[in-house]
C-alpha cells in the first residue's frame, strides 16, 4: 500500500524534474566557467613565474661574470657568449669612480686617499675579560715630504647583534679618545659608533705613523658585516674607509630567445678593489 502511494506521488511530481535539472545546469554554468578561468589564470601565472625564475638565474650569471672580470681588471662583456635557460643575457657596466662606505652611505673621498692613509679594523677575543677587543688602526703611508694628517673623527660599524661595551674606550691609554662614542643604529639594527675629536686634533705623520682606537664589544653571533672609517680635515682626503673601491653599477637583462621578451632584470652596485668585492645593493625585477 505504501509502495503504491509512493509511485502515485512520484508520478504526480515527475513534471517538476525538468525545472530542477535546468536550474542545476544554470548553477553549474555559473560556477564552472569562473573555475576554468581561474585555472587558466593560475596556469599562466605559474608559467610566468617559472619564466621569471629562469630569467633571474640567467641575469644573475651575467652579474657574476661582470664582477669576475672587473676584479681582474678585464673589461666585462656586453653579452654572455652562451644562452642560459634558453635566454640571452645582455650586460651593461658603468664605473662611477672611487667611493668609501661611511656611516652606511657611499661618499667620494677625494683624489689623494691612497697616498696618505690606511685604515683597518681587527676583532680578537680577550680571555682576561671574556670579551671581544676591537682595534681600529690608522697608518700614515710613508711618502717622503707628505704633510701631517689631522683627524676629525674615527668610527666603526659593529657586527650585527654586538654592542659597544660602555666605558671600555677609557681602558686603553693609547687611544685617540677615551671619551664615550656617539652611537647610531643603522637600518639593519647594527651599531655605528663614532668619536669626534676636538682641538687640537690627533694626527699621524712620518714621525708618528700609527694611531689606534681600541674598545670592547659584547654580543653573540658571527663577526661579520663590520667596517671602519676615519674622517680627515684635509678636503682632498676627507674620508678613508676599510670598505672602499671603484663603484660599479652592473645591469643584466635576460630575454627569451624565441621572441626577445624580457623575463628578468638585475641591477647591482658593487665596490671593487684588488682584494674584495662588496655588494652594496641588489635589485631584481621579474616581468
Amino acid at each position: 500500500m505504501r509502495m503504491m502511494n509512493f509511485l502515485k506521488q512520484w508520478k504526480s511530481e515527475k513534471g517538476q524534474t525538468l525545472p530542477l535539472v535546468l536550474a542545476l545546469l544554470a548553477i553549474g554554468t555559473l560556477t564552472i566557467v569562473p573555475s576554468l578561468n581561474y585555472s587558466t589564470s593560475s596556469l599562466n601565472g605559474s608559467r610566468s613565474l617559472a619564466q621569471g625564475m629562469k630569467g633571474t638565474y640567467a641575469a644573475d650569471a651575467g652579474i657574476e661574470n661582470a664582477l669576475w672580470s672587473l676584479q681582474r681588471v678585464i673589461p666585462p662583456p656586453a653579452q654572455l657568449t652562451d644562452n642560459l635557460n634558453n635566454m640571452t643575457v645582455t650586460i651593461e657596466t658603468e664605473t662611477k669612480g672611487y667611493y668609501v662606505l661611511y656611516f652606511g652611505e657611499l661618499v667620494e673621498p677625494g683624489v689623494h686617499y691612497e697616498d696618505y692613509l690606511d685604515i683597518a679594523g681587527q676583532i680578537v677575543w680577550d680571555e682576561e675579560v671574556d670579551k671581544y677587543k676591537y682595534t681600529i688602526t690608522v697608518t700614515w703611508v710613508p711618502n717622503e715630504g707628505e704633510p701631517v694628517i689631522h683627524m676629525e673623527a674615527i668610527g666603526a660599524r659593529l657586527p650585527p647583534n654586538y654592542s659597544y661595551d660602555e666605558g671600555s674606550a677609557a681602558s686603553f691609554a693609547s687611544n685617540l679618545s677615551e671619551d664615550e662614542p656617539e652611537i647610531v643604529i643603522d637600518s639593519m639594527g647594527a651599531e655605528m659608533i663614532n668619536w669626534d675629536f676636538g682641538t687640537p686634533m690627533p694626527s699621524v705623520s712620518k714621525q708618528n705613523p700609527v694611531a689606534t682606537q681600541t674598545f670592547y664589544i659584547i654580543g653573540t653571533g658571527e663577526l661579520e658585516g663590520n667596517y671602519t672609517w676615519v674622517v680627515v680635515n684635509r678636503m682632498d682626503i676627507w674620508v678613508v674607509g676599510e670598505i672602499s673601491g671603484d663603484l660599479n653599477r652592473i645591469t643584466a637583462i635576460a630575454r627569451r630567445v624565441e621572441d626577445g621578451k624580457t623575463t628578468a632584470r638585475i641591477v647591482a652596485d658593487a665596490l671593487i678593489n684588488s682584494e674584495d668585492i662588496y655588494i652594496i645593493s641588489w635589485q631584481t625585477v621579474n616581468y
